[in-house]
């Protein structure tokens, strides 16, 4: 039971940094017993993207472990949008798409 809490807060917080309204977003860290998971992901070329999962474990007050894991995914690909310039013109632009992160927790 006592292992549920600590990955129970590091995916709500994972869940938080995903999310562009900062407004839900952890601001401190349970660092007597937490873990620490954020997603990352980038463009490694034009087929593959890599994404990174950043870990930090803390242990009463003290952070014990930080490891990153890295696993190389298909890219989506791109595809065509209308953007706007800051004087208000147009355009069609090739744009890659982004993954996005969706997290179960049990």
């Amino acid at each position: 039971m006592k292992l549920y809490l600590p990955i129970g807060l590091a995916l709500v917080l994972l869940i938080s940094a995903c999310d562009d309204n900062t407004d839900d977003q952890a601001k401190t860290v349970d660092k007597g017993g937490s873990i620490e998971v954020s997603l990352n992901t980038k463009h490694l070329d034009s087929l593959n993207d890599v994404v990174t999962t950043h870990y930090i474990v803390w242990r009463r007050g003290a952070r014990i472990k930080e490891f990153d894991k890295k696993d190389t995914i298909p890219s989506l690909g791109n595809f065509i949008t209308e953007g706007e310039n800051d004087n208000g013109d147009t355009q069609k632009l090739n744009v890659r798409k982004e993954y996005e992160f969706y997290v179960t927790v049990k």
